[in-house]
């Protein structure tokens, strides 16, 4: 059993409640407790799930005990033994008698076999007598050697190799000079299978094929016909299924081992003024930890429609809710003032596993906020870009506007599913379409901010030691007249991250940053158009982020 950690500690706790850790793996494990006081809540609730034995007697125990009729047992099983044996006896007769039958049976077809074959044969022997003389001397003691091997049940194959060698030195003469009978039997009997070798009935069964396929074939044929039978193997390795087995495992190592897909739940997007949770809610906790995020962004700084966004949030990951709890303050500084937006939203994201490498994460934001308006610096007819490809005219008929200051509430809901290979994500904000008639003091006026969609794809590459990692992603927003989509990623080497995206305008953006393991800070800059200016301009965002080491819980949800 290795050292007590954070990873089998729930083992270690288990053993002990169970009373198996010796003395000195109980010395151990309080060390570890003692070096990390976290775990004593973990120590505790193990000790609250022990349940001491307790010893119940029952009143009326003796109507437990089933009295069994003893003698009827004892001679069922005597009859069933007394059965079997008869079986197996009767079995074992009738098999022999089959047997000896077909020995008989086996034994009269050879000899008659031998006899049509001596009679085919017997006009070309005397002729050849005198030039195969000494092949069949060399040819019998091998033969005589075999019979002996199988007699002694030796192995049969080297023997069998060794005749079927010495047949082979004759085989040219044999077929030049039409092979003797007794040649042909004892070929025959050097091309019979070892097992089928093993007993005298088996080889005169043997040899009756072979027999045949001489004097069908010829004996060069009928040789290299058992040759062929003797070596014949299936190969497994060729079949379609086996092929396909093969590729799939290499295509398992290929997914597993050099450049694999490993979603790092920690995403960095080039869309001007948004973060991963503003791409998507359900970023809110992913990473099991607590993190801290600062984002301030100049947009178009300079001229007229000039916008100072600045933004403050923090999330984290908590078992007790099953989920992740964020929550985001906002301000936007529009122009010299004119237009001011102060803004907070609580965000909840409930995770839920559907296997080990799939969760699916829904979420609910409620925002509420309010929109100043300083109409000294807004002379009637001055038009607006406060979001941003959207151009609103201020005071058309020239009347004083109605109010300075305007409160909203609103809804968004997303969706985003979670994988070790990506994530993908869709989302709606401001469902409500909250009143936003701040540009006008007609009152029959109804003007409502347009639903934000946003869509959301990507994944990470992470090399095997963990020091370069690829990050791309693709982002699809439309609100009001905005409809774009955003393609880009991030390289990660080491703690250096660099980055890029272009939208469907051929917008550029560029990022570079610093990444550790608990703080981060980027740099982003982005070319993007003004509807009002009717040109591209230059924004900066800088985001810096604070990230807590992840609780016990969360490491294990991570690993």
């Amino acid at each position: 059993m290795s050292n007590p950690s954070f990873s089998n500690i729930d083992r270690w706790l288990f053993e002990l409640m169970e009373g198996n850790l010796s003395p000195e793996q109980i010395a151990q494990l309080e060390s570890f407790l003692m070096q990390h006081p976290e775990l004593d809540v973990d120590k505790d609730v193990w000790t609250q799930a022990k349940v001491d034995h307790q010893e119940y007697i029952y009143p009326h125990q003796d109507k437990f005990v089933r009295r069994r009729p003893v003698g009827l047992y004892s001679a069922i099983g005597f009859f069933t033994i007394v059965l079997l044996t008869s079986l197996a006896v009767y079995t074992n007769t009738n098999s022999d008698f089959t047997e000896d039958l077909a020995i008989a049976r086996n034994q009269k077809d050879f000899e008659n076999e031998k006899n049509a074959i001596s009679e085919s044969v017997n006009s070309t022997k005397v002729k050849f007598t005198n030039s195969l003389n000494a092949s069949t001397r060399k040819i019998d003691e091998q033969a005589n050697e075999l019979k002996y091997s199988a007699t002694q049940d030796k192995s049969l194959v080297n023997t069998t190799k060794a005749i079927a060698n010495a047949v082979g030195q004759h085989e040219n003469k044999a077929v030049k000079l039409n092979v003797t009978e007794e040649e042909l039997s004892v070929a025959s009997l050097a091309q019979v299978e070892p097992e089928m070798t093993k007993a005298p009935v088996n080889k005169l069964v043997a040899l009756k094929a072979d027999l045949i396929d001489i004097k069908e074939t010829g004996f060069e044929d009928a040789n290299e016909s058992k040759r062929t039978m003797r070596f014949a193997k299936s190969d497994y390795k060729v079949t379609f299924g086996s092929r396909l087995h093969k590729m799939g495992r290499n295509l398992q190592r290929m997914l597993d081992n050099p450049i694999a897909l490993r979603n790092q739940r920690d995403p960095y997007y080039h869309v001007p003024g948004m973060q991963a949770m503003d791409v998507n809610f359900s970023s809110i906790g992913t990473m099991l930890a607590t993190r801290v995020q600062a984002t301030g962004r100049a947009q178009w700084l300079g001229s007229d429609n000039q916008q100072i966004m600045s933004q403050l949030s923090i999330d984290g990951y908590s078992y007790a809710i099953r989920g992740g709890l964020g929550f985001q303050m906002s301000h936007n500084y529009y122009g010299l003032g004119e237009i001011q937006n102060y803004n907070a939203a609580l965000t909840y994201s409930p995770k839920f596993s559907v296997s080990r490498g799939v969760t699916v994460e829904p979420s609910v934001r409620f925002k509420m906020g309010s929109k100043m308006l300083d109409s000294k610096n807004l002379l009637p007819g001055t038009k607006v870009e406060y979001d941003r490809s959207t151009v609103q005219e201020f005071l058309v008929n020239g009347s004083a506007p109605i109010g300075k200051q305007l409160w909203y509430k609103d809804l968004g809901l997303g969706l985003m599913v979670n994988t070790k290979w990506f994530y993908a994500g869709i989302q709606g904000d401001d469902l409500f379409n909250h009143y936003d008639n701040i540009y006008s003091n007609a009152l029959e006026d109804q003007r409502r901010v347009g639903s934000h969609f946003v869509a959301t794809l990507g994944t990470d590459y992470e090399s095997i030691k963990k020091t370069i990692t690829v990050s791309p992603y693709i982002v699809y927003q439309q609100r009001e007249t905005l409809k774009e989509a955003w393609l880009g990623t991030t390289v990660k080497l080491k703690w250096l991250t660099v980055g890029g995206a272009i939208s469907s305008n051929l917008e550029p953006a560029a990022s570079i940053g610093l990444k550790f393991q608990q703080f981060a800070i980027t740099y982003n800059a982005d070319y993007t158009q003004s509807a009002l200016l009717n040109q591209r301009s230059l924004s900066h965002q800088m985001t810096i982020r604070f990230v807590s080491k992840p609780s016990r819980i969360g490491q294990r949800l991570l690993n």
